[in-house]
């Protein structure tokens, strides 16, 4: 039997780490229904493959339907959540990557967050591509580490072709359809918070902002996005509080207030919460340094 084989007959998880931590596999195969049961983002981009079944896949404020077949690249820094659609059965692998396998590549060949469906003329070495690095990572093969690193690379540079000759054929990066109407109503409340995070938000004020319900608001929130209303607020104030720390020398408090915490206590014990580690631990272990998660 195979190892890919031997892999597919395993309703289980399968991860991979490079030794210098700068590339990690994952893969899963699962018959029962799944939704990520924690929303967040890295520091390391992402590239997620869906070989078989449907999922949804919310990314910063926005709900993506993921068929099979489609890749989901994710940059750092991105918060994001998958979440079932009903039809549990799926299969997937997800590849996570530093800065370091980005080096070199023009500025215009740079993707932005979202799905990517390669050419139809292109799918097929894509998903082969994508099952030779899975079963690459599983084997222990002298080299195994640079062969990941170049395969991973050849994928990327797929995934990101297909994205510009799309962004250059429409004139435009084309905002995805939400999947419902329910799905574009909970996505446009998320960008609300995205805009608005640096001030006091309540529940009970977005909700009247859509004129609907806070009651209404706060399940189907959940039910579209897969967070809690407050966590919600709580992440992308975390994740704004993140840039700043890496890329400003401006002080706790400072930041506290620029992120929509108020008081520097809080800041510290939300963000400590989430990050699992202060913001001044947090900001010497990542300002000038080589990502590694």
């Amino acid at each position: 039997m195979t190892i890919l084989a031997q892999l597919r007959n395993a309703n289980a998880d399968f991860t991979f780490l490079t030794a210098d931590g700068s590339v990690a596999v994952q893969y899963s195969r699962r018959t029962t229904p799944f939704t990520m049961p924690h929303g967040h983002s890295h520091i390391t981009h992402e590239l997620y493959y869906l070989f078989t079944g449907e999922r949804d896949y919310f990314i910063r404020d926005r709900t993506h339907r993921v068929r099979a077949g489609d890749f989901v690249f994710i940059e750092k820094g991105e918060l994001h959540r998958t979440l079932d659609t009903g039809a549990p059965e799926h299969e997937r692998a997800v590849f996570y990557f530093t800065d370091r396998l980005l080096e070199g590549l023009p500025p215009a060949l740079r993707a932005q967050s979202g799905v990517v469906r390669l050419p139809e003329a292109q799918r097929a070495r894509g998903e082969m591509l994508a099952w030779e690095l899975v079963a690459e990572s599983a084997e222990n093969r002298p080299g195994r580490d640079g062969m990941i690193e170049a395969m991973l690379k050849q994928i990327v540079l797929l995934v990101f072709r297909a994205a510009a000759e799309k962004r250059a054929a429409s004139g435009k990066r084309a905002e995805p359809a939400a999947p419902t109407p329910l799905h574009r109503m909970m996505s446009e409340a998320a960008a609300y918070v995205g805009e608005h995070y640096a001030e006091p938000l309540t529940l009970a004020e977005v909700a009247e902002k859509f004129f609907i319900s806070p009651y209404y608001l706060s399940r189907k929130f959940k039910e579209c996005t897969g967070f809690g209303f407050h966590e919600y607020v709580q992440l992308v104030r975390v994740r704004e509080a993140k840039r700043l720390l890496v890329d400003t020398d401006w002080k706790m408090i400072e930041i506290a207030e620029r992120t929509g915490f108020g008081q520097v206590a809080t800041f510290h014990r939300l963000f400590k919460r989430v990050a699992g580690c202060s913001p001044l631990q947090y900001r010497k272990r990542h300002r000038g340094a080589d990502p590694r998660a």
